[in-house]
């Protein structure tokens, strides 16, 4: 059957999500260490604790990555005041974080490719819908996609098969005519494989291939498909 559409993950695989939240929560702990006196090293192990305590209690659902929910869980933590600051150490973060974000090497090249070839294409992502829609626009790739579904809107997380058939529906698109390109095994490959669509492993940091009893493509850079 005829390719119709190409779905991606958004974070860490059409950008390095991995370095920018590096960058973010340094500037998110510089500003806690002049604000409250807080060393950051402290701060950032109390974020740490906040981060892995929400994803306990709200797991699978986009609010577990809430950074104004981890602040303020955060600020609770250290014992400082959680009311209101935490959308000052939301605003760093995010601040920081689209400022320095810049898409992969090859991905304006193939989304425009595709764009051109007629291939639809979306974001199937985890996270809130607001954050995804920011991180798209500051990329400069929103012109090149047809739809985008988080895990805010579907009301679960990947791997769950409900948030890739969501965005193909939005597509008009049936699962076996498009393929999947993300950079997690377990949430994006297997995810996508079980969801029935073609699935791309991205891995960009040359993990040793899981074991799988399904077949998969493996890329190291987004280059490989230009």
């Amino acid at each position: 059957m005829a390719l119709k559409a190409v779905l991606f993950d958004l974070d860490n695989t059409l950008y390095d999500f991995s370095t920018a939240h590096k960058l973010a929560l340094r500037a998110m702990a510089e500003y806690g260490e002049s604000r409250f006196d807080v060393p950051a090293r402290r701060f950032l192990l109390a974020y740490q604790q906040a981060d892995k305590q929400l994803k306990e209690e709200l797991p699978y659902v986009a609010a577990c990555h809430n950074r104004v929910l981890i602040s303020q869980r955060m600020l609770e933590l250290l014992g400082l005041p959680s009311v209101v600051t935490p959308l000052e150490l939301y605003e760093t973060y995010w601040s920081t974080l689209l400022h320095s974000i810049k898409p992969r090497e090859g991905v304006v090249e193939l989304l425009s490719r595709l764009h051109h070839q007629r291939i639809r294409t979306g974001i199937c992502t985890d996270m809130t819908a607001h954050i995804q829609h920011r991180k798209i626009a500051a990329l400069g790739i929103a012109g090149y996609l047809d739809v985008m579904v988080s895990s805010e809107e579907a009301g679960v997380e990947k791997p769950n098969p409900k948030i890739f058939h969501d965005c193909l529906n939005k597509l008009h698109v049936r699962p076996n005519e498009a393929l999947f390109i993300g950079d997690s095994f377990e949430r994006d490959v297997c995810g996508a494989h079980a969801a029935g669509l073609i699935p791309f492993w991205l891995n960009t940091t040359n993990e040793p291939a899981p074991e799988a009893d399904f077949r998969y493509k493996e890329l190291h850079s987004l280059k490989e498909l230009l």
